[in-house]
Order: C-alpha cells, then sequence, then structure tokens
C-alpha cells in the first residue's frame, strides 16, 4: 500500500486533473490517492464564508456564481460528451445547492463556516473519480474521510480512532491493485461537527493514513523538485536536497520551510514509513526523500523563519534577594502560559532569559507584565535562520564553518545543542537576506553534486 497526496496547484486545471489521473492509473499495487481542493477554492470559499459574516449578501451570492462558473468550464474542458457532463454536474449540484442556501444565514455559525470550507476537497474527489472511470477504466473506492478521520477537543487527530475507522473500509476491497480515493484537510471533531486538520493541512492527512494503514511509502506530489537546500526566492543559486532524516526534515519545516508543516512529519516518523516530495509538473524528478536513513557529517540545508520579536528579560535587583531563583522561572513560564505565546527559543542564564516568539498582539502584553519581575528588552523585526544537517555536538567542526560564514554579520541568539539536526541563530530581518547569501557561499560552494543527498 503507497499514499499519495497531491496538492492543490497538482489538480489545479483540467489538464492537470487528467494528468493526475493518468499518473495514479501508471501505478501498480494497492494505493490511496488524497486530493486537497483545487487551487483558488478554499481563498474562495473563505471569502464567501467572510461575506456572509459580514451580511454582504449580494457579494455572497456573487461569489457562489463565479465559484459554479468556473467548475461549470472545467467541467466543460475536462469530459468531452453532453451526457457525461450532465452527470457530473448532477453529482456536483447539490453542493453549490447548499452554497446558495448559506448566503442569506442570518445565523451563520463557525460550524456552518467549516462546512463551506470543507466543500472544496469533496469536489475534488468527485471530479477525480469521474476522470478517474472515463479515462483510465478505473473505478476508485471513495473513503470518506469524515468516517475515519477524526480530532480531539483540543483539535488534535487521534490516530487509533483513524486506524479503527480506516481498516474496515480498506479490507472490504481485497483487490491487490484496489484504489482508493479520499479528501485531504477535512475531519470530523470531537462532537461530531464537520472541522478541519488546519496545520498541514491535506499533507496531515496522508501522513496520518499512511500511519494507520501500515503504507510503504508517502508520497507528497506538488509543482516544486522536493526541499532545495536554501529559499530560492532568496538565494540564486540552490540545489535540490535528495534525502532527509526525519529529524532534519522537522527542523527545516519548523523553521521557515514550506514544504511540509512539522505536525505532518511526525506521523511517518513515529511509523517509519518514507515520505517522497515530488513534482507533479516532472514526475521523473527524483525529489526528496525523508526517512530514518540519511548521511552524516553533512550540513543539509538552510532555512528562515520570519516575523519573530525577541525578549531580554533580566530579574530586578531586590526580587534577587527576597526570592528564589525557582519562583521566578515559574512566574515567566506561567506568564508565557497565559498569553499564549508561540515560543520558537528559549535560553535562560543565570537570571536572564533570552526568548524568540512568534509577533503577535500578546507578546507585548507579556512584556508589560513581565516588567514586575524584571527589566524587559522587546526588540521587533527579527529572523530566525537555522542550519540543519547532522548537528550532534559530537560532530566537531560545523558550528566554526557556520559562524565564520557569518562573522560580519550582527547576531543576536544562538541555540545549538538541544537538537542533534540544526543549529540556528536569530539576527535582524535586515541582515535575513545577507545572512542566507553568505551561509550558502560558505557551506555549499564546493557542493559534492555526486552526493546521493544533492541533486
Amino acid at each position: 500500500m503507497i499514499v499519495l497526496k497531491f496538492g492543490g496547484t497538482s489538480v489545479g486545471s483540467a489538464q492537470r486533473i487528467r494528468a493526475v489521473a493518468h499518473m495514479v492509473s501508471a501505478i501498480a499495487g494497492r494505493k490511496i490517492v488524497i486530493l486537497s481542493a483545487m487551487s483558488g477554492t478554499t481563498d474562495a470559499l473563505v471569502q464567501l464564508a467572510q461575506r456572509i459574516i459580514n451580511a454582504q449578501w449580494q457579494e455572497a451570492e456573487e461569489a457562489v456564481v463565479a465559484l459554479e462558473a468556473r467548475y461549470h468550464s472545467v467541467i466543460e474542458e475536462l469530459f468531452e460528451t453532453s451526457a457525461l457532463r450532465k452527470e457530473v454536474w448532477q453529482a456536483l449540484a447539490p453542493i453549490f445547492a447548499e452554497l446558495r442556501s448559506q448566503t442569506h444565514n442570518e445565523a451563520f455559525t463557525q460550524n456552518d463556516e467549516k462546512r463551506i470550507l470543507s466543500r472544496g476537497e469533496i469536489i475534488s474527489t468527485t471530479l477525480m473519480a469521474f476522470t478517474l472511470r472515463e479515462y483510465e477504466n478505473l473505478n476508485a473506492v471513495h473513503l470518506d474521510a469524515l468516517s475515519f478521520m477524526r480530532i480531539n477537543h483540543n483539535g488534535e487527530p487521534e490516530p487509533q480512532h483513524i486506524e479503527k475507522h480506516l481498516t474496515p473500509l480498506l479490507t472490504a476491497a481485497p483487490d491487490p491493485n484496489a484504489l482508493f480515493l479520499t479528501e485531504g484537510y477535512i475531519c470530523i471533531n470531537a462532537f461530531g461537527e464537520i472541522d478541519n486538520l488546519r496545520r498541514g493541512g491535506s499533507d496531515y492527512t496522508a501522513t496520518l493514513v499512511g500511519e494507520a494503514a501500515r503504507a510503504e511509502a508517502i508520497e507528497i506530489w506538488t509543482d516544486i523538485d522536493g526541499l532545495h537546500n536554501n529559499d530560492p526566492r532568496v538565494v540564486n543559486v540552490t540545489s535540490p536536497v535528495r534525502r532527509l532524516h526525519f529529524g532534519e526534515a522537522a527542523e527545516l519545516a519548523h523553521f521557515g520551510s514550506k514544504i511540509l508543516h512539522p505536525t505532518c512529519i511526525e506521523p511517518a516518523r513515529r511509523a517509519n514509513i518514507p515520505i517522497r516530495l515530488l513534482n507533479t509538473l516532472d514526475p521523473l524528478a527524483p525529489g526528496t526523500l525523508i526517512s530514518c536513513e540519511t548521511s552524516r557529517d553533512m550540513v543539509k540545508a538552510v532555512s528562515a523563519k520570519d516575523g519573530i520579536s525577541l525578549l531580554t528579560l533580566r530579574r530586578h535587583p531586590h526580587i534577587k534577594s527576597g526570592s528564589p531563583l525557582c519562583d521566578y522561572v515559574i512566574a515567566i513560564t506561567q506568564l508565557i502560559a497565559k498569553h499564549n505565546l508561540c515560543v520558537d527559543l528559549l535560553t535562560t542564564m543565570g537570571d536572564s532569559y533570552l526568548i524568540a516568539v512568534e509577533e503577535a498582539p500578546e507578546v507585548a502584553q507579556f512584556a508589560e507584565e513581565a516588567k514586575e519581575w524584571g527589566s524587559v528588552l522587546y526588540q521587533k523585526d527579527m529572523t530566525i535562520v537555522a542550519v540543519v544537517g547532522d548537528m550532534g555536538w559530537d560532530r566537531m567542526g560545523f558550528e566554526s564553518r557556520i559562524l565564520d560564514a557569518i562573522d560580519d554579520i550582527p547576531i543576536r541568539m544562538i541555540s545549538y545543542g538541544s537538537s542533534n539536526y540544526s543549529l540556528v541563530l536569530v539576527v535582524g530581518t535586515v541582515d535575513k537576506k545577507r545572512a542566507m547569501i553568505a551561509l550558502s557561499d560558505h557551506l555549499f560552494a564546493n557542493i559534492n553534486l555526486q552526493s546521493p543527498e544533492i541533486g
């Protein structure tokens, strides 16, 4: 069994849907295909929901009409006979009828909004099922994601529930070449209402399904050739990274790489299922393989995360003598939890804290309340730059090479040793581009293109 997830751009047009259907038909063995909504659809549905919330009834109606017209056009291009076009539209018509029925809903709720957002993936799977049947002579077994994909009261997936409810659906089709088709992103919550996975969306569905189905491999198909060793939007010359350890991929994802959300990697890591990142526009390209196997003693990639603030906290002298350090530590920790700060890095030395957090309105509130305990330096417009690879403390030499590369760039914070896979720096966003170019020049200038790690 393999799991194949296709993103919105991969099924973003009639031509792309046909191409994906043909690719799927050429893959032997049992497979589960997971689809995102066609590119642009989720954004359109979000805008529709916002117009309903704002009581913009006319604009909401127009949004449904525009979306309906788009899919009429897709169906016209995708299917050749009028009879088939009519059959497909009859299958989709109830979805658009439901959307129209919501355009004057004065009692519109968050549950209604989530139901609207789920329609994009349902449309995609419907179109793909008809395409597979018409052009590839394949009858896909539809797995309704709402029948097995569930999140708990905290919004976290429930792997045991997923496996318990997915397994019977798979065993009911014992064909060694069975093709299953399901929706990404959408799920039900602990109250039995339609919801979504939010972080990582359809990619998260793919790895959770792969874990539950005990898949041999998970393939994530997008419109780029795997993950590169630096951000091509910032650095002119980059190379694809062909192999990454789960830990390396998680670090890159956490610190700015957009190809996967870090939560998506964990189910595959738990089940030790390799993930391959592939390009639907260039299916023969090797992409990037993420697994438990990778070469040691090698820097793999650099990523960056903007929108960071840095907080430097120093305990007041009068508090030092009157209160033990543990009280100060507890107070700051509780204050972080109170304001629900998204902390990326935290170091402490003596009675001082250095905290890198995602910028949010709550950060200023935290900084103000923290003044009760000590002085607070609040710096905005910072960027986290992560250098990822085999960064275990016993891998000597990498630290000096990295710091040598940026010896003329002000560094506000360094984190090393808490992870085996990264050395992380905080610099001013104004210095981000210069830092990333310098790291590429210093670390990758003499890269061995014959290495299995690099394309």
